[in-house]
C-alpha cells in the first residue's frame, strides 16, 4: 500500500495549528494510519508547521521522492538520482540529504531512501 495524502487530510482536520512534527505524528498515531503513511510523514522536516496545507505540502514532497527512488532502474549512480529528483521537483531538504550521501551506486531504492534517511535524521 502506498501511503495516501487522503489519509494525512484525514487527521490533519484534528492537529490545531501551528504545530509541530511530533504533534502531528501524535495525531496520526491516535488515529491509527497506515504504516507507509506513517513512515511519510516522519520523515517530514522537524520543524513547525502553520496549517493542514503546509503538511500536505511536505509530505507530497517526500512522496515523489519516493516514486523517484522505486520507479527507477537500478544499479544508479548518486549523480543520477540527483538529477532525476530535480527535474520531479523532489523537496530540496532530500536533494540535500542526496547530495551528501556517499558518491557511489545504489543497487537499490531501499538502499537509497536508508541513506537519505540517516541524512536526514543528522540534520
Amino acid at each position: 500500500m502506498q501511503a495516501s495524502v487522503t489519509e494525512v487530510q484525514s487527521i490533519l482536520g484534528n492537529v490545531k495549528y501551528p504545530a509541530n512534527k511530533k504533534q502531528i505524528i501524535d495525531e496520526a498515531r491516535k488515529q491509527n494510519i497506515s504504516s507507509d503513511t506513517m513512515l511519510a510523514l516522519e520523515n517530514i522536516p522537524n520543524r513547525e508547521y502553520s496549517s493542514s496545507d503546509d503538511v500536505v505540502h511536505e509530505f507530497e514532497g517526500f512522496q515523489r521522492a519516493v516514486e523517484v527512488f522505486h520507479t527507477r532502474k537500478y544499479p544508479a549512480s548518486k549523480q543520477e538520482l540527483i538529477n532525476e529528483a530535480r527535474d520531479l521537483h523532489v523537496r530540496d531538504v532530500i536533494i540535500r540529504a542526496l547530495e551528501a550521501c556517499p558518491d557511489k551506486e545504489y543497487s537499490s531504492p531501499t538502499e537509497v531512501i536508508n541513506e537519505c534517511r540517516a541524512r536526514l535524521q543528522s540534520r
